[in-house]
């Protein structure tokens, strides 16, 4: 039995970054494993190193708003990296340089 390649929430405005970076990128099934466990693991990183802007937000919620506004750059570098987790850092880095662009072009998330 062949394991599936994993499950990459992409938000539809992304559909064709993604689909051009899996073609150029061309990972096989385990690098691709290894990027998306580097991008869940550098996201929930970030997420607790977030910005006091972002104190609001949820997990979940984080990672929605990376999702929204970097999947591909984010999924792209880590394919880059090779999914490995030694270089984490690297990838929280542009996870963060993500959000602080983000940011500054839209208002932080209130409390209700």
């Amino acid at each position: 039995m062949s394991a599936h390649p994993p499950i990459i929430d992409t938000p539809e405005h992304h559909f064709g970054a993604m689909f051009l970076i899996l073609l150029t990128r061309a990972p096989d099934d385990a690098l691709l494993r290894s990027a998306a466990s580097l991008v869940d693991s550098a996201a929930t990183a970030s997420w607790a190193l977030r910005p006091d802007d972002l104190v609001t937000l949820t997990a979940d919620q984080y990672r929605q708003l990376l999702d929204y506004a970097a999947a591909p750059q984010v999924l792209d570098l880590a394919l880059y990296l090779g999914g490995e987790r030694k270089r984490i850092r690297t990838l929280m880095d542009q996870i963060a340089r993500e959000i602080t662009e983000l940011l500054a072009h839209y208002a932080p998330p209130t409390q209700d």
